[in-house]
């Protein structure tokens, strides 16, 4: 179950002198809740984003050295313990995301960013050059900031996942699992003994939750992009998360012949107890029929991913997939 509440969308128009005209429109700020039962697995997929700490126009683009127009001391906004990424909000790679290289940001703390250029979640290469284009910086959704963002009575425990309240997050070949210490802010791995509450859950990073004892409440609170967006999927598996707070079809999603997808392709969507299937085949359109083993008829129009939901992608070859603002 879920909800999506609008807090604030306010649309100016600002007339310049003359005939010159501007339209600012700023982002739509709101609240999604999802419902966590008990005793199940919840796909979990985060859509709304933190609010930008920096946005402006890329006036130059250097080997992922970006300098933004009008702007001065970037880097003393930025939290030195914290993860940031930008992601391009207008022109030839609208919806590329970049992580930010902190450290040399604030270092230089001018009108410059640094881009991480070898970061596995770049959508592009940091080298391209994207001056002329737009972009936001944002913070990254954190372990920690999902922990802070859960109501009810949560369950934790030092030894093992399986006295606590759980996250899988699939690496691409099987899912490494996070429980909940029994101080109820750390999160813990059998691999890795060290506190992960501060572990990135990426944009498009979708993961499955495990909730023990009770049942429990997510309330992601954030801002709905204004730009497109992109979802690199990668060959092989993926778990994804939707890019906006609305009901998917597989084609709405982006998933279809004619945007890189291929036959025999498929989409796992979670129900809770086992993963539902839904298969791409071949039906001499442009868009390919997706087929659920199920229907007679292709599901190509039905809803099957909802705004916090995540889905499980397995493609033969990589994909990079398009999704429309509402």
């Amino acid at each position: 179950m879920k909800k999506l509440n609008v807090a604030l969308a306010i649309l100016v128009t600002a007339v310049m002198a003359g005939n010159a005209q501007t339209t600012v429109t700023s982002d739509i700020v709101g609240y999604q809740t999802t419902t966590l039962p008990v005793g199940s697995y919840k796909g979990v997929g985060i859509s709304l984003v933190n609010p930008a700490v920096v946005s402006g126009s890329i006036a130059t683009s250097v080997s992922g050295l970006l300098t933004i127009s009008g702007a001065s001391a970037i880097g003393s906004t930025l939290d030195a313990a914290s993860a940031y990424y930008v992601e391009i909000t207008s022109g030839a790679n609208v919806g590329d995301r970049f992580d930010v290289n902190v450290a040399a940001t604030k270092s230089a703390n001018n009108a410059t960013v640094q881009l991480a250029t070898s970061s596995s979640r770049n959508t592009a290469s940091s080298t391209v050059n994207l001056a002329g284009q737009s972009l936001v910086l944002r913070k990254h959704v954190t372990l920690n900031q999902f922990r802070q963002s859960l109501t009810g009575t949560l369950r934790g425990d030092d030894g093992s996942a399986s006295n606590a309240d759980t996250v899988y997050i699939h690496n691409g070949t099987a899912f490494d699992v996070y429980w909940l210490a029994a101080d109820l802010q750390s999160w813990v791995t059998d691999a890795d003994p060290d506190d992960h509450r501060y572990d990135i859950i990426a944009p498009g990073q979708g993961f499955l939750f495990y909730k023990r004892g009770t049942a429990a409440t997510f309330t992601s609170v954030g801002n709905v992009r204004n730009n497109n967006y992109k979802q690199v999927i990668p060959a092989g598996y993926k778990m994804c998360a939707p890019g906006f707070p609305r009901s998917y079809t597989p084609v709405t999603a982006g998933a279809s012949l004619n945007q890189g997808w291929s036959v025999n392709d498929r989409i796992y969507v979670h129900n809770g107890t086992a993963f539902s299937l839904y298969t791409l085949t071949s039906d001499g359109s442009a868009q390919g029929a997706w087929d659920n083993g199920i229907d007679p008829d292709p599901v190509n129009d039905t809803q099957i991913v909802q705004g916090d939901t995540a889905f499980l992608t397995k493609l033969n070859t990589a994909s990079a997939s398009i999704e429309t603002k509402p």
